[in-house]
């Protein structure tokens, strides 16, 4: 009996470490979730598919020539292609940001021109000096920590059917707005959570029922914009 009574002891402390654990990564992978209740009446739920990207990194190569995960500097960013014609802005190598950035929506490099078509994994993140920025049309995904403890104040993004990860604006602590202008966009609950001076997310193109609802993590209400 004491046995058993001290194995299951053991278990139950295992379990209640483990748990600690987890609390304490507050960047686990999750997948992406819709706002709560928010949907888009009469359509589907927006793909959450990316181009194909390899993880590797390469300080050569030709475009064009098998050069997938090859990362390249473009007026002061840096970028990972992805594909022949696709690339996104990365975070495997810091570029130094402050004021207003603004990302475009294509770019060149070795004579080759690519479509900007995401913003990468803690790309921006921790860069208190950056204030705003502006995300092209073309633009299919924001990752997590993309945009993580920034100095962002107002954010407006005009992309159709973009999807906003979990945590991509983590921390923020001056972001006040957040205009999503395009036509369905998706967005984890969690994507603005701990930015506490935020007051409004504007999305366009949603059931006015989530109008007022209240954003997970932060104290901004959802506002729905025609």
């Amino acid at each position: 009996m004491k046995r058993a009574n001290g194995i299951i002891l053991l278990f139950i402390l295992l379990i209640a470490g483990f748990t600690t654990t987890a609390a304490q990564n507050p960047f686990s992978d999750e997948p992406v979730q819709d706002l709560p209740t928010v949907s888009h009446p009469g359509t589907s739920t927006p793909s959450t598919n990316r181009p194909n990207s390899n993880n590797s990194t390469s300080g050569n190569g030709h475009a064009g020539t098998g050069n997938s995960g090859l990362v390249f500097k473009y007026n002061n960013l840096h970028y990972k292609i992805l594909s022949e014609k696709t690339v996104e802005v990365t975070g495997e190598v810091r570029s130094v940001c402050k004021g207003r950035v603004e990302i475009p929506n294509i770019v060149k490099h070795d004579d080759k021109t690519y479509k900007v078509v995401g913003i990468g994994k803690a790309a921006f993140n921790n860069q208190k000096k950056l204030t705003e920025v502006v995300i092209p049309k073309t633009i299919q995904y924001i990752e997590k920590q993309a945009f993580g403890f920034t100095g962002l104040t107002n954010v407006i993004i005009s992309a159709d059917n973009v999807v906003v990860k979990k945590w991509a604006f983590f921390s923020c602590d001056n972001l006040k707005v957040v205009t999503l202008n395009g036509k369905k966009p998706q967005c984890s609950a969690s994507a603005f959570e701990l930015c506490w001076k935020m007051k409004e997310l504007r999305i366009r193109g949603i059931a006015s029922s989530n109008n007022g609802k209240k954003l997970k993590g932060t104290n901004a209400v959802i506002k729905v914009i025609k």
